[in-house]
């Protein structure tokens, strides 16, 4: 139950990290309880957190695309297209897809390697083990600098405005 709280959290603040930098201490702390149920984020906690923000940042993105996909193959242009055209158009829009989506891919072999994971936790953790109360105040900031490194910021009012058509 408390995992499934704690990603649901994650999900839920991921948009507002984003947006605004910051997320509530009692979310952060659904967050870190779900991720680092001894009381202590070790690398092992931190790769487990970063790989389901790749999960969820690149469900969102596919979201995204997909709607944009339907929405212009719904456009009176896409529809007058040749055969040709319409095939040359296929193959630009597969071609951005497998583009956007590479970040998405990196990432995740980034992030399942616990090797790259230490120094990100090494590099927050120099004043000694990241704990709930750490992990509130770094929280954040931590995420949305990886989440900018990585490029997998998704931007949610693009994904809302695209949801309301």
């Amino acid at each position: 139950m408390g995992a499934n709280k704690g990603k649901l959290a994650l999900k839920n603040s991921l948009p507002i990290i984003a947006k605004e930098g910051k997320v509530s201490p009692a979310t952060l702390k659904t967050i870190f309880d779900a991720y680092a149920p001894t009381g202590f984020m070790t690398p092992g906690n931190l790769q487990r957190l970063f790989r389901d923000i790749v999960t969820i940042q690149k469900a969102g993105a596919q979201s995204i695309y997909d709607k944009g996909l339907r929405v212009f193959k719904s456009t009176p242009e896409y529809k007058n297209l040749g055969f040709i055209e319409r095939s040359a158009m296929n193959l630009s829009i597969s071609t951005m897809k497998t583009t956007i989506f590479t970040a998405f891919s990196v990432a995740m072999r980034l992030y399942t390697n616990l090797e790259n994971i230490r120094p990100i936790h090494q590099s927050y953790t120099k004043a000694g083990p990241m704990t709930a109360e750490v992990f509130t105040k770094i929280g954040p900031e931590m995420i949305f600098l990886e989440l900018g490194k990585r490029n997998l910021i998704v931007a949610s009012n693009i994904f809302d405005a695209l949801n309301k058509r």
